[in-house]
């Protein structure tokens, strides 16, 4: 079989997830809001055409935005993707690069009868990882008092889902999707004083959650002559995830170069005010929706457009909403485009070209941290460029990648974010279910 042939590759891939999604992936302040920044949840051929796939119906590659679409898989579909990015952090006055890797997704696919297919994958959903200080002063009557406030946050959310797609009706195909949402957001704020004399105050906070979610999809094709339209259309309800809350609150003080050797810096917990935790349906994610229309000439190309939508200022967590949340509308383009698929002697020809562009007007609106002024919404664009590489003699796909980025503002005392994001993924191949004929 065709993916026994890439055994060694194939075992790193599903190691890495286990190493990779306990990583911190992200420094952005503005994973601070909400469950952290929302990761896309497309693969290869979704990303490199501006995350898009409502519509796309593709035989031989896995679609996860939208269950329906597994219908027209015809061949059994492995695919494992790496992302890596650059980011390149800005404000008026000061600037942070940081460059970090880490494990795409993992999934399979098989068609169980022609028009009827299953799925299962394995891929991230938010990620959190922040560490922002502010400086502060306080003087009265010729005393003053100088002490810092930090705030940290870590962790995130990782999804595994299990979906189908049947064909219901000639050009009408309908799927679901059964998800478990699992992980653990990390926050930590601490009250840090210049004079040694003072204790410092920590207030901790872990979230762990697990529990379930479902969405659905729905596609219709129709024949143009020698070409397909698609429209497509997906909805996920409203969530109330099972959460726990743990933490505690402290006083301690910093003790320099004593037991941990000089340089060490020990903490020394002094009083512990408070150790709570609970566990309800503490997490609620919010519904969304979306549509989207392609327009394809099969192995020649495709253009598609899609809009969504989430409610984004319903999400809280333990009764508690952030009013910097707000909701959010998604609007993509993308294409792909073959010269030649038949060509034996240009391989250039052979290639699937891809590229995208992505708007997002953002979940958050938010002022600069310490500042009353107004609230700036904070948007994200980007444009996306890919490669679908066919490997010669096998039914192997190498998918390459750029993403092209710029989300926040520097004005209003805000922070920009440029970013550059790479992905190398693989999309193997074979025929499962087929009975051999031997004549």
């Amino acid at each position: 079989m065709q993916i026994k042939k890439y055994k060694n590759l194939l075992f790193t891939f599903v190691c890495l997830p286990l190493i990779s999604l306990a990583q911190q992936n992200t420094i952005s302040p503005y994973s601070a809001f909400g469950i952290g920044e929302v990761q896309s949840q497309g693969f290869a051929l979704n990303s490199e055409m501006g995350g898009l796939g409502l519509a796309l119906r593709p035989n031989s590659n896995l679609n996860p935005m939208n269950p329906a679409s597994l219908s027209a898989l015809s061949v059994t579909s492995f695919e494992a993707g790496v992302n890596g990015s650059a980011m390149f952090l800005s404000d008026n006055t000061l600037s942070q690069e940081h460059f970090t890797s880490t494990m795409s997704y993992l999934s399979l696919g098989f068609p169980i009868t022609e028009g009827f297919a299953v799925s299962g994958g394995l891929l991230p959903y938010s990620f959190q990882g922040y560490e922002v200080s502010q400086n502060f002063n306080w003087a009265s009557d010729g005393d003053s008092l100088n002490y810092s406030v930090n705030h940290n946050g870590s962790g995130g959310l990782n999804r595994f889902y299990i979906n189908f797609g049947v064909e219901v009706a000639k050009g009408l195909s309908v799927g679901a999707t059964g998800s478990s949402v699992f992980g653990t957001l990390n926050q930590k704020r601490d009250l840090i004083f210049e004079d040694d004399y003072l204790l410092n105050r920590r207030d901790n906070n872990s979230y762990h959650v697990s529990d379930y979610t479902c969405d659905f999809g729905v596609q219709y094709q129709m024949d143009l002559e020698d070409k397909q339209l698609t429209f497509g259309a997906t909805y996920s309800p409203q969530a109330n995830l099972s959460a726990d809350n743990e933490g505690a609150i402290y006083t301690y003080d910093i003790i320099n170069g004593l037991a941990g050797g000089e340089g060490a810096v020990l903490e020394g917990v002094r009083d512990t005010f408070e150790v709570f935790g609970s566990s309800t349906n503490g997490l609620v994610l919010p519904k969304s929706y979306g549509l989207g229309l392609a327009m394809e000439k099969e192995d020649h190309w495709l253009i598609s457009g899609e809009y969504d939508f989430k409610e984004w200022s319903q999400l809280s967590l333990f009764g508690l909403s952030d009013p910097q949340l707000r909701n959010a509308s998604h609007y993509k383009i993308g294409m792909w485009w073959i010269p030649n698929i038949q060509d034996v002697h240009n391989y250039l020809k052979t290639i699937q070209y891809r590229a995208g562009f992505n708007y997002n007007t953002g979940y958050l609106s938010v002022s600069a941290l310490g500042s009353e002024g107004p609230q700036t919404e904070i948007t994200d664009m980007s444009v996306s460029i890919g490669f679908g590489l066919p490997i010669k003699r096998s039914k192997t796909t190498a998918n390459l990648g750029l993403q092209f980025g710029k989300r926040g503002t520097m004005d209003s005392g805000l922070i920009e974010e440029k970013y550059i994001k790479f992905h190398v993924a693989f999309t193997f191949n074979d025929k499962w279910f087929t009975k051999r004929k031997i004549d």
